[in-house]
């Protein structure tokens, strides 16, 4: 039997919170920062269109998961419900798992970046133009590459960017007094935690 109303399940949000669309951009005034996450160009993603993990060819901004996961920070587990949900974005108002087709349409709709949220103007700006200059999805990717032959060590260049990439963002969370987490909107991810699931041995950098 078809379903015609949520059952409340709680599976979309534990499956990931929402990409922000540029209709959403209202509701990054009633959100902070640091629970929005930059997936980067180049990035793989779970498209469920195709039902794969696809490589990004656009960035876009994404609610963060909890920890290491993906389960939307907004989610309350025990009571299957959102916290935000007056004001949750238009991807969650379209999600109905019983009919998938609009929330497909809008997931075909421009998804919000950091050019939409930093002045190009800014010493900010500046610094994410530098990291995406110097520590590239598309070149870690690449040493994975090079590197997968081996079940036990990591390729010498990408431990290199890896650990190049990690000074690079504790000065600036230093100069900022921010945590790592708190510029996930602004550079993305460490690259060791984008790379994870092509590398278990990358779980390694998550101590240092």
């Amino acid at each position: 039997m078809a379903l015609n109303a949520c059952r409340r399940c709680g599976t979309c949000c534990e499956k990931g919170g929402a990409v922000l669309r540029h209709r959403d951009l209202p509701l990054l005034e009633r959100i902070p920062m640091s629970d929005v996450v930059c997936l980067r160009r180049g990035e793989l993603a779970f498209d469920p269109r195709t039902e794969a993990l696809e490589p990004l060819s656009v960035e876009m901004l994404k609610l963060q998961g909890k920890d290491r996961g993906w389960e939307c920070v907004y989610f309350l587990p025990q009571a299957k419900s959102c916290s935000i949900y007056e004001h949750r974005p238009v991807e969650c108002r379209a999600l109905f798992c019983g009919d998938t087709s609009r929330a497909l349409r809008v997931m075909a709709e421009p998804a919000l970046s950091r050019e939409h949220i930093v002045s190009r103007d800014s010493g900010l700006w500046a610094c994410i133009e530098e990291h995406e200059r110097d520590f590239s999805v598309a070149e870690a990717m690449h040493l994975v590459e090079e590197g997968a032959g081996s079940a036990t060590s990591i390729h010498p260049g990408l431990d290199n960017l890896i650990r190049r990439e990690m000074h690079y963002r504790n000065a600036l969370g230093a100069r900022a007094q921010a945590s790592d987490r708190d510029l996930w909107a602004y550079l993305g991810r460490p690259l060791w935690l984008v790379l994870l699931p092509l590398n278990p041995l990358l779980s390694r950098y998550g101590g240092i």
